[in-house]
Parts: C-alpha cells; sequence; structure tokens
C-alpha cells in the first residue's frame, strides 16, 4: 500500500510539473504571437500611415501580396548626426513598407505606373504620388503638408510647386481652375547610370518611375551577382559575389509615399529570413 501511495504521489507530481510546463509554453508562445507596437519613425508610408503614428504589428511567417509588412534592415540612421563626410552610420532597425512583388513575379514601374506580369496595379487609395502644380496664388496648405518634401520654384507670376498628394488631394486642385493653371504627375526623368538605384543590369535606364523590368527570384533559382547587381540582392543571408542558388523567398517592398520612400528601388530584395510581420489596420 506504502508502494501505490508512493508512485500515486509522485504521478501526481509528474502531472503537475507537466501542467506547468504546458502553461508556460503557453504563455511563451501567446506572448510571441502578440501584436508589438511601433511609432512609424517617416513619412514613407503616408498618407495610410503618418509620421510618427502608433502601428499595431503581427509577428508572422506568412505574407501575401500588398501587406504592409515590417522587416528587419541594416541601414542608415538618420535619426542620428551624419559624419564630416556626409554619412550616417549604421544601425539594426524595423521598416515598414507594403509588399508589391513576391519570388516568381515580373515587377516593372512605367511613366510611374506599378505593373505586375504585365497587370497594371492600381495604387493605395491613400498612397501619395508627386503631383506639379502651377498656381496663380501661394499654396500654404501645401507647404503645411510636410516644408521637407515641398519644392517651390517662383517663375514670373506663377508659382511652381512640386509636392507629394493623395489621388484625392490632386482632383481638388485640378477641379479648381480659378487659381491652378496646371496639375500632372511629376515623373523623374532617366538620368545617366546612379549607384542609388538596386538595379538588376547596367542596361536601361532605372528611376523611381520607370524601373525595372525585374523577375523577382524564387527559391532554388540560380543568380549571377556581381558589383552591378549586388545592391538589388545583398540583404540576403550568406549571398556573395558569383553564382548563388536562392533558399528563400524574396519580396519587393515599396512605401506608399512613392517619391519619398527608400524602398527596394534603392535597398534591394528582402528575403523570407529578414521579415517580422505585418501591420494590422
Amino acid at each position: 500500500m506504502g508502494e501505490f501511495s508512493t508512485l500515486f504521489n509522485l504521478w501526481v507530481i509528474g502531472a503537475a510539473m507537466r501542467n506547468m510546463i504546458f502553461l508556460s509554453l503557453t504563455s511563451l508562445i501567446t506572448f510571441a504571437c502578440k501584436p508589438r507596437f511601433f511609432n512609424n519613425p517617416t513619412a514613407a508610408m503616408e498618407a495610410t500611415i503618418k509620421k510618427g503614428q502608433k502601428i499595431y504589428v503581427e509577428p508572422t511567417t506568412t505574407f501575401k501580396h500588398n501587406d504592409i509588412a515590417v522587416f528587419d534592415y541594416l541601414g542608415e540612421d538618420y535619426g542620428s548626426p551624419p559624419d564630416d563626410m556626409g554619412r550616417y552610420r549604421l544601425k539594426e532597425q524595423k521598416r515598414t513598407y507594403r509588399i508589391i512583388a513576391i519570388s516568381g513575379d515580373n515587377f516593372a514601374i512605367r511613366n510611374g505606373e506599378i505593373y505586375i506580369n504585365n497587370i497594371l496595379l492600381p495604387p493605395p487609395p491613400l498612397a501619395k504620388t508627386e503631383y506639379e502644380i502651377d498656381s496663380k496664388v501661394d499654396l500654404p496648405e501645401i507647404v503645411a503638408i510636410d516644408p521637407d518634401q515641398i519644392s517651390v520654384n517662383p517663375n514670373g507670376d506663377t508659382l511652381k510647386y512640386i509636392a507629394p498628394l493623395t489621388k484625392e488631394e490632386a482632383n481638388h486642385y485640378a477641379q479648381n481652375r480659378s487659381i491652378i493653371f496646371k496639375i500632372e504627375k511629376h515623373i523623374q526623368q532617366p538620368t545617366p547610370f546612379d549607384t542609388l538605384y538596386a538595379r538588376a543590369s547596367a542596361s536601361g535606364t532605372w528611376t523611381m518611375d520607370d524601373y525595372g523590368p525585374l523577375k523577382i527570384p524564387s527559391p532554388g533559382d540560380s543568380v549571377l551577382v556581381n558589383e552591378i547587381n549586388y545592391k538589388l540582392y545583398h540583404n540576403i543571408p550568406g549571398i556573395h559575389q558569383g553564382l548563388n542558388v536562392l533558399r528563400e523567398k524574396l519580396y519587393f517592398v515599396m512605401g506608399d509615399n512613392r517619391h519619398w520612400a527608400q524602398d527596394s528601388r534603392f535597398i534591394g530584395l528582402i528575403s523570407q529570413s529578414k521579415m517580422y510581420g505585418i501591420v494590422i489596420e
């Protein structure tokens, strides 16, 4: 009887320990999957997400087109002062952009319009695009959007603005012909080869508004990386110049504020292992 009592007590203790372990693991998993919140540091996603706005992020390993994703990136810390050469120190940080293209997609920007697999991709409702506005009068409300994003060029009796606007804001000015001479999209003109852009090759002109075409490689694809296209692939862990066999899904991300975002056009493709979560809107 004493032996049975001892065995029973051991079973009870073991069951209690198993329950404690289960509850602890459950708590850890719940905490890991719990949405985190961050303050959006830049205007790259305006007007969808405002600069300084609190955003809630759900950690996940599953991402799809049009998700607003948060990912880890080693990049310039614009919150710190530059050195004497104008260079910013590098810092591990989380960035927030929209997923536009995924491994297997054919991606291109033509005259400011995005095409995925040769199909026009409409911009998000609150996305901003740069417009040129010729006005008879001052437009203080334009400057108030963000003085750092506005270019004003007086030309005789005409004030010429270049400003990021949503489609609704642009339509508002287009209808006000009593003070507006002209409003049209501002398309960046091609320039000689610019190392700012993450390019697949040296051929063709790649700008913010004319980019690609680019086939987003898939896991298992072989990619020859060289000094021309290295910036496009440099975020992939283990990447090197020479022949590489890709192991991860890749993402092309862009800011909704299309002309004020240091996105994949500049920093290259983002690999699956760098992805952190999605913004809960």
